[in-house]
């Protein structure tokens, strides 16, 4: 699953004093309708899009209709499009090696390049001396 910014959908209120409120629907295709899945908003002008809108490769298009008290609908506006999502592809390998580069570990467990060694220091005589004989 990828991971996508979320989309906010914006439309004008209805000028209505009656409204109390927004029923969003949503399909995939080219046509939204009543019959479409649909989610009350709230009395908004704009939504960043629920996490149960599924946004696909598909297209979707998307519509508003304003809601009175009594649960009336105004007719719906729709976008003038649909909605096409492009999720990135994944990568297609992913490997792990071993690089010519060291890291160690000094005293205080900070961990230093071989580029960060001074002079006096020397790993390895570090670790024959800690174990006290060389092999």
């Amino acid at each position: 699953m990828a991971k996508i910014r979320r989309y906010k959908l914006s439309w004008d209120a209805s000028d209505s004093k009656n409204v109390i409120g927004y029923m969003l629907y949503w399909a995939k295709g080219t046509e939204v309708g009543y019959d479409s899945k649909c989610l009350k908003v709230g009395n908004v002008v704009e939504i960043s899009l629920p996490y149960n809108v599924i946004l696909s490769d598909s297209p979707v298009i998307f519509g508003i209709a304003a809601i009175d008290k009594d649960g009336n609908e105004s007719d719906m506006i729709k976008m003038p499009e649909p909605f096409q999502l492009h999720v990135l592809k994944a990568p297609v390998s992913l490997t792990l090696k071993l690089s010519d580069e060291f890291k160690v570990l000094d005293s205080k467990n900070v961990v230093r390049t071989n580029l960060e060694l001074d002079s006096n220091d020397d790993p390895l005589a570090d670790a024959i001396e800690s174990h006290g004989t060389a092999y």
